[in-house]
Order: C-alpha cells, then structure tokens, then sequence
C-alpha cells in the first residue's frame, strides 16, 4: 500500500545495537516520512549496515523500537517483507539461486505471486534495466557488479514502499 508523501514511513527511538559487547548503534533517533530521500554516511564500522539490518527487521534492536509504516519489523515479518526492500552490501549474501530470473522470481513468489506471473515481472524488470539477455544467465558466471545489479534488479521488482540500499554502487561495473 503506498502512502501519503510527508506520512511517518520509518521511526526508530531510543534504538541500540551491538554485537557481544561492542555497541554500533546506541540511543539512535530517526524519523523518515514516505517521499524524503535519506543517505545515511559515515566511516567503515559506525553502524550503518546495523541500522539497515535493525530497520527491515533482520536485527532485533537491543532497546529502543522501530516501526515501518507502524509495524514492528522484528516482530512482524510478513509486514517489514511487504513494505522493505534491502540491498545488501555484498551481493554474494543476498544470491540464493543459480539463474537471474530465478533469483529475481523468488521475492515475489514469497509475496504471493504464481510462478508464472513472478516469471514474467522478472522478465520485464530485465527488460526495463536493459539486460533483458541475462534471463538464463548463471548468476556464480556474473561480475561482482553485475550480481549487484541482480540483486537491485530483485528488490525494485517487489515493488517495496521503503528501499534500503547499502553501497548500493559498490562493484557496479
């Protein structure tokens, strides 16, 4: 469901993370309403990739709460699936299938979409990208930036209310 541009799409308050003892993200505020546009920057180890982690639900906040669209992400993840998209870093954490259009069906069969109308969205996102020839390709074949572009290519193609993009150029050939 897309929301009213200025609505509360993201809000995180009080929210900390750390992995054992080592805290990356300690009393974080942060409020992004739906049609803004946030780039999150700082050095290597400050935290950014938690925050991306904590807000699409793949992470449990050790305090504080976050909420997508008013949803809890961590503890509803039919909800942070539908409404997040994360790109990850590193393309080779994300790629589960040996095929580009597999890798690209796969999200929007677990949205609830038949096969054969995951195959041709996948097939148009290929088409809109320009790499329409990539169908069959074997993704482990790909340069790194190119299975970047698979994953990019995956997360539009679900259509999400929120894009979480981390380096999202990183490797693109």
């Amino acid at each position: 469901m897309r929301r009213a541009p200025g609505e509360v799409a993201v809000s995180a308050r009080h929210v900390s993370a750390a992995y054992g003892r080592t805290v990356v993200l300690d009393d974080l505020d942060l409020e992004v309403r739906h049609g803004e546009l946030v780039a999150v920057m700082g050095r290597n180890g400050s935290g950014k990739s938690t925050l991306s982690r904590v807000i699409a639900g793949l992470v449990a906040p050790r305090t504080g709460q976050v909420r997508i669209n008013g949803h809890d992400p961590a503890r509803d993840r039919r909800a942070a699936l539908r409404e997040v998209g994360i790109l990850f870093q590193n393309p080779d954490h994300q790629i589960i299938f040996p095929t580009v259009i597999e890798e690209i069906a796969f999200g929007l069969t677990q949205m609830g979409q038949p096969r054969t109308d995951a195959a041709e969205a996948a097939r148009a996102i290929l088409a809109r990208f320009g790499v329409a020839h990539w169908q069959d390709a074997q993704v482990a074949t790909l340069s790194q930036g190119q299975k970047h572009l698979v994953c990019l290519m995956a997360v539009v193609a679900m259509a999400p209310g929120l894009l979480i993009l981390d380096e999202p150029f990183a490797g693109l050939d």
